[in-house]
């Protein structure tokens, strides 16, 4: 079943929380199931730190998501939180893995329809 979920897909987000670990370390098996079922070393990903208003409780730093994030073929990378007040990134979050998948397969032009009138 997730493998279907996967291979119907254009695009993923892939969240781990910056307050555990062991979320951060199972992305990588996640990705590598994510490839196996597409079939393609070339899927839009985004990496998400979440949780980002918990900063005394980070044990995840900005940087293993940036550098996990520019191993992995440049994955898009970012932090965010639903609960801050500003919910801080959650919209991003949706427009910029739009942006990936819209880079990767671009939406096709509507023909052109033909003008009746002609120029003389």
């Amino acid at each position: 079943m997730r493998d279907l979920y996967m291979k119907n897909r254009q695009g993923f987000t892939l969240v781990y929380s910056i307050t555990a670990q062991s979320t951060f370390n199972d992305l990588q098996d996640l990705r590598e199931q994510i490839l196996r079922v597409k079939d393609t070393d070339d899927v839009p990903m985004l990496l998400v730190g979440n949780k980002c208003d918990l900063e005394d409780e980070r044990v995840v730093g900005k940087e293993q998501g940036q550098n996990l994030a520019r191993q992995r073929n440049n994955c898009a990378f970012l932090e965010s939180s639903a609960k801050s007040k500003k919910k801080k990134n959650v919209n991003k979050i949706f427009y910029d893995v739009v942006h990936l998948i819209s880079r990767k397969t671009p939406v096709p032009r509507k023909a052109r329809k033909k003008s009746s009138r002609q120029l003389l």
